[in-house]
């Protein structure tokens, strides 16, 4: 038998602990757990924050106004598909004069309102409205302007139909310009000029004829009888709406009296709103009670003294279909 040569000997005797360590390799070493970071020490003295402080958001104001501010129209216009739903209520007695006998006016009727409007695109509202004074029905579209300067602005035009068969004209078209200036998010003071085609009150009939009324003329019988229509009225309404906290608004109207038309004071009107998620609900006070614009831009015309307080409210419901 031959015997290995000294220089393979030698070559095994090297190669023999590689071939083990690869049969049997060590685990490798774990890198050290770095230690957690403890968290902050409050201050001394300091309150320890409440859980629910990090789910709060903050407050934000809703718009100050809806599309109708009491009677007049807002110069806002709901964002692009909203259809907007408004129902008034104004009860016909004087509120000085009820009692506990007919529940402070509320028993004693009211005359009624309910529209819809809808804005098809960005910046425009359209809509209709009927009002059971007259039996009224009022279509309109409104478009807002660019905002110039800090001052909102606005356009609408719309015609009022009069489907009482007592009413002396059936129509009249009506063209308003809406010009705002807001106060950040708290205030916001409102003009509304408005040219109405024609405006009607009740006709009356009197001795003599009323002062500065051109409605009136002289009959067979030596009476004066009075249509109560008026052609090419013009007016120039303001309104001021005040935020007193996020979902809280305070409104007011003034409507001026008219030398043209048979009006006996001016008109105005208050109202607080309280407001939530596209709901809100205005508690309304004045002696103002028209709320289609032929009837309200004559101001106070047949309702007695201007010192007649009423009472009613508004109800504004509004929903995104986008």
């Amino acid at each position: 038998m031959r015997r290995p040569a000294p220089a393979c000997l030698l070559l095994a005797i090297l190669l023999t602990p590689l071939a083990l360590a690869a049969q049997d390799p060590s685990p490798p070493a774990l890198s050290p757990t770095p230690a957690p970071t403890p968290a902050p020490t409050p201050a001394a003295g300091a309150a320890e924050p409440s859980p629910l402080t990090a789910l709060k958001e903050p407050v934000a104001f809703r718009p100050i106004e809806a599309n109708v501010i009491i009677n007049l129209p807002s110069v806002e216009v709901p964002s692009a598909g909203t259809l907007t739903l408004l129902v008034t209520h104004r009860f016909q007695a004087v509120v000085q004069d009820s009692n506990i006998d007919n529940f402070f006016s509320l028993d004693d009727g009211n005359t009624w309102g309910f529209g819809l409007w809808y804005a098809p695109i960005k910046n425009l509202n359209a809509g209709v409205y009927r009002s059971s004074d007259l039996k009224t029905y009022e279509a309109s579209a409104q478009y807002e302007l660019p905002q110039i300067c800090g001052f909102e602005s606005a356009l609408r035009f719309g015609e009022d139909w009069r489907t009482d068969q007592d009413a002396a004209s059936k129509k009249s078209f009506f063209a308003q310009g809406v010009l705002a200036y807001s106060f950040g998010k708290y205030a916001r003071i409102s003009v509304v000029p408005t040219y109405v085609q024609r405006v009607i009150s009740p006709p009356i009939s009197s001795n003599s004829p009323v002062p500065g009324d051109p409605s009136c003329v002289m009959d067979s019988g030596g009476q004066f009888s009075c249509s109560g229509l008026y052609e090419k009225v013009f007016n120039v309404p303001v309104a001021a709406s005040i935020a007193i906290t996020h979902s809280i608004e305070i409104h007011g109207e003034v409507i001026p009296r008219l030398s043209k038309v048979h009006s006996n004071g001016v008109g105005w009107s208050v109202s607080v709103e309280k407001s939530l998620l596209r709901h809100r609900f205005a508690f309304w006070a004045g002696n103002q009670r028209q709320t289609t614009v032929d009837r309200y831009v004559q101001a106070v015309p047949f309702y007695g003294s201007p010192k007649n307080v009423y009472i009613g409210f508004n109800l504004f419901r509004a929903w995104n279909f986008k």
